[in-house]
């Protein structure tokens, strides 16, 4: 027999490159010994459960064993473990016995060990009883970008309990593992140091525009992007400014710089990767059309509203940081996240992280700009910016940039969760649709420059 028929599909229809080896011996010691070639922690394996739910196929490393108790307890299921006649007829293009791990090609939901996330290449059972299919470990997370992912159900049995299906005691479930993890750092990501200085500058009531010239000055590239973007950007009334002095004097407020640099600064802490719809490039795109949009409206707004611009523009670019601390405290668990959401855009964000890893982008962000003592403002917004009902400290804010998220969600920008807004919610944040619709052709009406900008923020 040669590789299943599914299988081979499945791949080809996934644009998946994949090749095939032959072994030798029995597939049971391939699992736990590997040989020459493959290393046993590069092969995925297949458990089929089963519950008044339905089937689901556990996805674990060769030579782990399942604990279903620990399972059941991270799932909130009662799994068993399936008979052989309720799942034969599935695999029937398969040889007796062989269940190639490939959840969605079968029609399975499917939950996988993330210790398979740390390999470079995955194996597993093609459907034939001595032949196994390679693919590189980035292909065997976008064929399951679906699925759950976890740690504390499988561990490698000891040499005398090989035959059971009962691992060792349970780990710490892996949604709250995230948290777990994020309580016992014993520090956090270090602070640029021109951001604690501008930070400092924020909270001085005697600070003047000569200070902050002097201190962005310092700083030939982060002074070159905020010149280059008061030349640019839309909303500016004078665009004939080379030096950091004439945008605060000519273009640009004095805050709306301050917090502009506080925000470009702040991100320098982070290095994630680049590529993928949560990615830095997918990040800094948001980032600048929200602080665009955000300063267009916020010369609209009544003065009512009581909305410093500069600490409004600051949360349109930062209000998203809790991305930058997930890749960066957790790259392996990030880049499934990234990949997930690329095959479901249409999934709300916070269910999938919340879902997958039991931790979002929001908890991060708030976790972060706390313990870097950032404005309240921007931590409020980090926090409820998916959600338009808030109505506690700073709720205008975030109600601002709930708006604008959504708006820019229109134009494939960004991570909204909701598709618009009612008329009494316009009317809390002070604007009309005719406003919103003004703003936001001006902005994109700039995508040109803001692109650009966005791409070199990403370099």
């Amino acid at each position: 027999m040669s590789t299943s028929i599914t299988v081979r599909r499945y791949l080809d229809k996934q644009d998946v490159r994949y090749t095939t080896t032959v072994f030798d011996g029995a597939l049971e010691n391939l699992l736990n010994k590997g040989n020459d070639r493959v290393n046993p922690a590069q092969i995925a394996k297949a458990v089929v459960l089963k519950d008044l739910r339905g089937m689901l196929m556990a996805v674990l490393p060769g030579p782990n064993q399942l604990n279903i108790d620990a399972l059941n307890r991270q799932l909130h299921r009662n799994l068993k473990f399936a008979d052989t006649q309720d799942y034969q007829t599935i695999f029937a293009d398969c040889a007796p016995g062989i269940l190639p791990p490939l959840g969605e090609a079968y029609g399975f939901e499917t939950v996988v060990d993330d210790g398979l996330l740390d390999q470079d290449l995955i194996y597993f059972v093609s459907g034939n009883n001595n032949e196994l299919v390679r693919i590189s470990g980035y292909d065997f997370q976008l064929l399951h970008s679906n699925a759950w992912y976890g740690n504390a159900f499988s561990s490698i049995a000891s040499s005398g309990n090989r035959n059971t299906q009962q691992g060792n005691a349970a780990k710490t479930a892996s949604a709250p593992d995230l948290k777990k993890r994020l309580s016992q750092l014993e520090m956090v990501p270090k602070i640029p140091a021109l951001t604690q200085k501008l930070i400092q500058l924020n909270t001085n009531p005697y600070a003047h525009g000569e200070d902050l010239v002097k201190l962005l000055e310092g700083d030939a590239g982060l002074s070159e992007q905020i010149i280059r973007y008061a030349q640019t950007a839309p909303y500016m009334k004078n665009t004939s400014v080379s030096t950091i002095r004439q945008v605060i004097t000519r273009g640009l407020s004095y805050d709306v710089v301050k917090n502009f640099g506080l925000g470009i600064s702040a991100t320098r802490a982070f290095k994630i990767t680049a590529h993928g719809p949560l990615g830095l490039q997918a990040f800094w795109r948001h980032a600048t059309y929200s602080a665009t949009l955000i300063h267009g409206l916020c010369q609209t707004l009544p003065r009512k509203q009581n909305l410093q611009p500069g600490t409004a523009v600051l949360c349109g670019l930062l209000h998203n940081i809790g991305y930058l601390v997930f890749g960066y405290l957790f790259p392996k668990e990030f880049a499934a996240l990234n990949i997930a959401y690329s095959e479901t855009p249409d999934n709300q964000i916070i269910e999938l992280e919340q879902r997958k890893f039991g931790i979002t982008h929001t908890e991060l962000g708030c976790w972060l700009l706390d313990a870097w003592s950032m404005p309240a403002e921007l931590i409020a917004v980090a926090a409820e910016h998916h959600n338009g009902g808030y109505a506690g400290p700073h709720r205008e804010y975030a109600r601002l940039v709930y708006l604008t998220d959504i708006l820019l969600k229109q134009h494939n920008i960004g991570d909204a969760t909701d598709d618009e807004t009612s008329n009494e919610f316009l009317q809390s944040v002070g604007l009309t649709r005719q406003q919103l619709n003004t703003a936001l052709e001006k902005t994109i009406q700039g995508s040109n420059e803001l692109d650009n900008m966005a791409r070199q923020l990403a370099a």
